[in-house]
């Protein structure tokens, strides 16, 4: 990625993060967005999306059906000529992270 799609995809991450926090009707419990990914001609945003609690499947389900309402608050926040096309992918990595932590502190090993 360019330094333009960096800063897209940084700007994207601001702004999806802001929109899922404050403007949906259904609240969103503690998530993270780690990542986007936009496509050299700038049509198609991968957004990665965690959440810190059990409800990961009902939050997301939320957020995709959000999904047109985001793209839409999106092209009247940041100014393109073509606002990509966005698709949420379920980021489990945090969770799978403090499994990992979990499991290591069941083990008291003696340092």
């Amino acid at each position: 990625m360019n330094h333009r799609d960096m800063r897209l995809a940084e700007e994207i991450k601001r702004v999806v993060s802001d929109l899922i926090h404050n403007e949906l009707e259904e609240t969103v419990d503690f998530f993270s967005i780690p990542h986007v990914k936009v496509t050299k001609d700038l049509c198609y945003a991968k957004i990665y999306i965690s959440f810190f609690n059990s409800n990961s499947e009902i939050n997301f389900k939320k957020v995709e059906k959000s999904k047109k309402f985001i793209r839409s608050r999106l092209a009247s926040i940041i100014k393109l000529r073509k606002v990509p096309e966005i698709t949420f992918i379920l980021d489990n990595s945090i969770a799978e992270g403090a499994d990992i932590i979990e499991k290591i502190n069941k083990l008291n090993i003696p340092l």
